[in-house]
């Protein structure tokens, strides 16, 4: 009896050593081991997923090469043109220029490079998975923790962010947006509104898709405000990092351009001045004695005062951003490469496959948030409940109009699901009965926002077939070692999808990539693919291009729509005079043609892509 009782207290401390932020480091390792080792071929053929990680390591390469601090336009794209400006920011660059920089001391620059692709964007999670901890710590019990902490840590939404080779700026995103949302938990200091605007800060620094969170987060510490005066101090910080910290963060990682200058794309003047404008009227405001602030008329004045003064800046100086961050593309770049961009299209344009396995999570955890709320109701966590559902249907909301943000959507799930998924097992392990054990397993499989996916998944194909063809092809370069590295630098016309990846694997120089300041270079691009050959050809040959390359896949669309263009012919595998196939620089669906110099060129009159 005696050791009876010694094993169960033993058994009772070794679980209460077992800390969240332990539980977080364990499940962190289990997640960092899974992902190298299903990515492992994919780390070892430089096989991205994305061409905008692709793109970021060049972006890396040229920096370890020399390249200034503030000088991020790629040179080796569109070379004729002076080079292929980007909007990104320095901030995603440094740590993975640091981190080459310190293995390199240990192993050779090219190993020491691929460790930090494989290793650095698992290590983002760890950081992540310790918010979370602290979120479900303020909103539950140990069980529920435990629980959130197992759904944190295998939510593939999200966390395919965080695999190998994933180094594009999408993982910071999710980190941030989750690290805003602890504070906004957190109590109504002022000292977490100055870290919610710190947070908020290098949001929009590193994409102007943080600029709705940072509207959203605003809101609710005005909301909270609004109804009780007392909470006062975080919106007070708030504002007052508003004013200085987006610009004083812009410094380092953009210099002083940034600053006196209109970017639509970037987190440039317009938005600075508008925030910094309805920051200082906020400050005004909350620092002036209580009297100015007293009754609710006074409160919500001083909420148009501040909305007044944030449009007028924004309208006074950045005009031209009304039309959006993508206003100059024209409209053959609109229609034949930004809209087929699929992540960035709202959910009802995905295909079959993808809506169904994101709108079953999504309905699973709005309903949970809105049971879990309820039920908190009469309890101190009710307050942060409530807080925490406003953001989730503000989430699912983006999502639905841009896909790309179910990511962080699903990030602010996590407690709905948990507390779904401790719902369900309670309820399943109180009963003796085998039937409602077996329904409490259900149920609280399907409060696994994972299996919902694949739940989603599996029913879509009830519906049809095969899931559509996106637009590219990340396969087509993910073979290994391409022949067309070993030629002499030259300058390709590539098909737009494929071109980071020709960067990062070749000494090659590409036309374009498909980065919208580079709209001039894709039009050009996508003309000459629409177009019929003759015509096509001045368009292929302008700036000295010696090589035309292109992946099936990545033009599929543009010879679709026009039968008779360039991108026809070479899917038909037609001959064309000025171009010869070099058989043994292709592979599968990459192909590889020599443009023959000495063709005679098409009259300039042809190249008018209107014709097309």
């Amino acid at each position: 009896m005696a050791a009876t009782v010694a094993k169960t207290r033993h058994d009772a401390g070794s679980a209460a050593a077992l800390s969240p932020d332990r539980l977080a480091l364990i499940l962190w390792l289990g997640f960092a081991v899974t992902s190298l080792f299903l990515h492992r071929d994919a780390i070892a053929n430089l096989a991205f997923s994305d061409p905008d990680n692709a793109m970021r390591l060049a972006q890396v390469r040229d920096l370890v090469g020399g390249q200034n601090w503030f000088d991020t336009a790629q040179y080796r794209t569109n070379p004729a043109g002076g080079g292929g400006p980007t909007h990104w920011s320095r901030f995603i660059d440094a740590p993975i220029f640091g981190l080459i920089g310190l293995f390199s001391l240990f192993v050779d620059p090219q190993t020491a490079e691929r460790w930090v692709l494989a290793i650095y964007p698992p290590l983002l999670a760890l950081p992540l998975l310790l918010v979370f901890s602290r979120i479900l710590q303020i909103l539950g019990d140990r069980q529920f923790v435990f629980i959130g902490l197992a759904i944190a840590a295998t939510t593939i939404s999200y966390l395919h962010h965080f695999a190998p080779l994933n180094i594009d700026h999408h993982n910071w995103q999710v980190l941030l947006s989750v690290l805003l949302l602890w504070l906004a938990l957190r109590p109504a200091s002022f000292a977490n509104g100055l870290l919610s605007a710190l947070a908020a800060s290098i949001y929009v620094e590193i994409s102007l898709e943080g600029f709705p969170f940072l509207g959203l987060f605003w809101a609710l510490f005005v909301f909270d405000w609004l109804r009780d005066p007392a909470k006062a101090s975080r919106l007070r910080g708030f504002s007052a990092g508003m004013i200085l910290l987006p610009a004083l963060w812009s410094l380092p990682f953009r210099g002083t351009t940034y600053l006196s200058t209109v970017f639509c794309d970037s987190f440039s003047l317009p938005y600075l001045l508008a925030t910094a404008s309805a920051g200082a009227v906020f400050l005004i405001a909350l620092t002036a004695p209580p009297r100015w602030t007293a009754s609710l008329g006074q409160r919500v004045s001083i909420i148009v005062a501040a909305g007044s003064v944030f449009a007028a800046g924004l309208v006074l100086t950045g005009t031209a951003c009304l039309a959006g961050p993508f206003g100059e593309l024209e409209p053959l770049v609109r229609t034949y490469w930004y809209e087929p961009i699929l992540e960035g299209r709202p959910l009802w344009e995905q295909v079959s496959a993808r809506r169904a396995a994101y709108i079953v999570p999504t309905i699973v955890g709005l309903g949970a948030a809105l049971w879990a709320w309820h039920r908190a109701r009469g309890r101190p966590e009710a307050e942060n409940w409530g807080r925490l559902g406003l953001m989730i249907l503000f989430g699912a909301i983006m999502a639905v109009l841009v896909i790309r943000t179910l990511a962080v959507a699903h990030a602010f799930m996590v407690p709905a699901f948990a507390a779904l998924a401790l719902a369900c097992w309670r309820w399943g392990d109180a009963g003796s009965s085998i039937w409602r054990r077996l329904c409490g397993t259900l149920l609280l499989l399907l409060s696994i926002p994972t299996m919902d996916m694949a739940l989603g998944f599996r029913l879509s194909l009830l519906t049809a077939k095969s899931p559509a063809a996106s637009g590219s092809d990340p396969v087509c370069l993910s073979q290994g070692h391409l022949a067309l590295a070993d030629e002499p630098p030259a300058l390709l016309f590539a098909s737009i999808n494929i071109a980071p990846t020709l960067l990062v694997s070749t000494p090659h120089s590409v036309v374009t990539t498909g980065h919208h300041r580079n709209h001039a270079a894709i039009n050009r691009t996508l003309s000459a693919f629409l177009a019929p050959p003759a015509a096509a050809r001045p368009l292929v040959s302008e700036g000295g291009a010696q090589y035309l390359v292109f992946c099936e896949n990545d033009i599929a669309l543009l010879a679709a729509v026009s039968p008779h263009g360039l991108a026809a012919h070479l899917l038909r595998r037609q001959p064309i005079g000025w171009l010869e196939p070099q058989t043994s620089l292709s592979s599968g669906t990459f192909h590889v043609y020599r443009i023959v110099t000495s063709a005679k060129e098409s009259p300039r009159s042809e190249r008018n892509p209107s014709s097309y």
